[in-house]
């Protein structure tokens, strides 16, 4: 599957007057799209679908769940795909979502392409687009978790804020980071991990006025502040003397 092809059509094309002939958009050209058969492990698609619903924003993963889907004949799985992309974009970015949907045509019902087709050239609340078991954002959040086989969870259940921001983390999303645990350590003043890992974050940013303004916010609460805000405070103050 390394070098395989996606059929797309180029910017200046209109879904409505889409051509008999199409252009080729090679995605091999990069290691994000080269879904080798013995690389694969049984959960990749799970793995996408999971990475989708955590990080909605991020364009590349929902491409690369299309593309995987598509190039495995996984039908249900494709439309699901399409729909929860132009579901994040919502009407924005409509040179992709046509080259996504024009391009994948060929795996696709003649009513799922109708309704997708419709979508791009009328204008109607991107919440109408109907979705399937493997939908992860249509309205009503339908079959959100089916793909990945969880039990769902009780409304009041929440995940745990040190987890988040280390998946923020991972994708070099600091600023995301430091806003999970700035809010965590205000609610939950008691759990050092928090503390740790929010200090850490401010020493590997040096983000001084950040730091300053939490260690403020903590001072006013009536709460024992740990002693590591004190050592970083002294780390900056001696940074700033070096300068």
């Amino acid at each position: 599957m390394t070098n395989s092809q996606l059929i797309t059509c180029s910017d200046e094309q209109h879904i409505a007057n889409e051509p008999t002939e199409f252009n080729m958009f090679l995605l091999s050209d990069t290691d994000a799209f080269k879904f080798t058969d013995n690389k694969l492990s049984d959960n990749f698609l799970k793995n996408l679908v999971f990475l989708v619903a955590r990080k909605p924003k991020r364009l590349i993963t929902h491409i690369q769940r299309i593309y995987y889907c598509y190039q495995a004949n996984l039908q249900e799985q494709l439309f699901a795909a399409l729909v929860d992309l132009l579901v994040i974009l919502n009407r924005r970015g409509k040179a992709i979502s046509r080259r996504m949907i024009i391009g994948t045509k060929s795996k696709l019902s003649r009513e799922q392409y109708k309704i997708l087709q419709e979508f791009m050239v009328k204008d109607f609340d991107v919440t109408l687009l109907p979705g399937n078991e493997y939908s992860v954002f249509t309205k009503g959040m339908i079959g959100t978790r089916n793909l990945l086989q969880q039990i769902e969870a009780p409304n009041d259940q929440k995940h745990d804020p040190l987890d988040l921001a280390y998946d923020y983390i991972e994708y070099s999303q600091l600023d995301e980071a430091m806003d999970i645990l700035e809010n965590a350590v205000i609610n939950a003043p008691q759990r050092l991990e928090l503390h740790q890992c929010l200090l850490e974050l401010y020493k590997s940013t040096l983000d001084t006025s950040r730091f300053m303004r939490m260690f403020h916010i903590i001072a006013g609460l009536d709460v024992v502040m740990p002693d590591d805000w004190g050592t970083l405070q002294a780390f900056f103050n001696e940074h700033k003397n070096e300068r």
